[in-house]
């Protein structure tokens, strides 16, 4: 076997997906109600798993020349960058979408920032302190700096590296264990840009959210160390889907079972012709496949399958915890031998990872992200009886 066949992902991705089929009879019963975006709510899940995929054919490279980078193969290479362009696609999307609806209902912003702290923060803070752990564990649990620097290293990560990434206490491989974190300060200097955005639609914020947005914005782009374009472009396809879901005509016609086959044409494209995500070329086919699906296109129902919701309601788990899992099991349980290891036995070990870290992120998903969704409302109608 090729150490960058596809058929690894293949298998990969049909053993998550009769995992999470399991998963429902151990776990609470789902909601009945039907999502507004039950589509993108099946993607986002595929676009998380695909990122683990990315990233556990990275590893084989990794381990053995000691460089983090992408692979030598556009299948696996799309599965990362791709995923992550069509993730900014639907923070686009959905939250313009919010923006163009509130031209007729004011948006409450307090509310809106206070379910993206309790949204994104309880899970992230769990994310480093497996970082923390792991590398005062590499270190035998000696500090190798400062207090001053350990501080200021921690520090850094607990602003989501907005302000950039360090070692912490002399750790070097943060990027192979929580490496796909660089993405969210894109998430958050788009939320922050919302008020901005909500003024240019003249839906008519509140001066002082106005002020918070433009300065928010200018410190984000000042501190950030390296603003890439096409991660702001990806944002703008989803705001022009968003536009695009409002025409019913288009809405309808899209959402015909025969236009998956163009979306998932334009995803095959990018994948076989683009050697990375981040041009014009595959930005223009992702953001036209992405349209497509979220027109309510469920690419012949295979996004509304329950194993797909599952999957997807445990996405961001799945995004932020499976570069733990990979670091665990290859650098250290494995250690040495991991270098070592063929191709096959090198997905033989990522086949037995999946079900562990999908029964892991179902219970990250149930005790630590679902709570924090449901105490978002609360906390914010506390506050708000407090404040008035």
């Amino acid at each position: 076997m090729s150490d960058m066949s596809a058929w690894p992902a293949v298998g990969a991705l049909l053993l998550a997906l009769g995992t999470a089929a399991l998963l429902p009879r151990i776990g609470s019963p789902h909601s009945t109600a039907v999502p507004r975006y039950s589509s993108l709510d099946g993607l986002r899940g595929y676009l998380d798993f695909a990122v683990f995929l990315s990233h556990s054919s990275v590893w084989y490279g990794y381990l053995r020349s000691g460089m983090w980078s992408v692979p030598p193969s556009n299948f696996y290479t799309h599965l990362g960058q791709s995923s992550v362009a069509m993730f900014f696609m639907m923070t686009g999307f959905l939250f313009w979408s919010k923006l163009l609806d509130g031209r007729v209902q004011p948006i409450e912003w307090s509310r809106l920032y206070l379910s993206r702290v309790f949204r994104l923060v309880p899970l992230y803070l769990v994310t480093v302190m497996c970082l923390l752990l792991v590398s005062l564990y590499s270190a035998g649990f000696r500090l190798n700096e400062p207090i001053s620097s350990l501080a200021l290293h921690i520090s850094k990560w607990l602003a989501f590296t907005i302000p950039g990434t360090a070692p912490i206490n002399g750790f070097t491989e943060t990027m192979p264990l929580a490496g796909v974190t660089w993405s969210l300060p894109y998430e958050w200097l788009f939320y922050v840009f919302l008020p901005l955005g909500s003024f240019c639609l003249r839906a008519g914020p509140p001066v002082p959210w106005l002020l918070f947005s433009v300065t928010a914005v200018v410190a984000f782009v000042m501190i950030m160390p390296d603003v890439q374009r096409p991660m702001l472009v990806a944002f703008g396809g989803g705001i022009a889907a968003a536009w695009i879901v409002r025409v019913a005509a288009i809405r309808s016609r899209l959402a015909h079972w025969a236009w998956g086959t163009v979306a998932v044409a334009c995803f095959a494209t990018t994948m076989w012709s683009c050697p990375t995500a981040y041009t014009v070329s595959a930005m223009v086919l992702l953001a036209g496949g992405f349209t497509i699906i979220a027109c309510g296109n469920s690419l012949f129902g295979v996004l509304e399958w329950s194993p797909s919701v599952v999957l997807g309601e445990m996405g961001y788990s799945l995004y932020l915890l499976h570069s733990v899992v990979l670091f665990v099991a290859y650098r250290l349980l494995l250690g040495e031998r991991a270098s070592m290891l063929s191709s096959a036995e090198h997905w033989s070990v990522v086949f037995c990872l999946v079900p562990v870290l999908i029964v892991l992120c179902h219970v990250t998903f149930r005790l630590i992200e679902k709570p924090a969704m449901a105490a978002a409302p609360r906390c914010h109608a506390w506050l708000a009886a407090r404040l008035t």
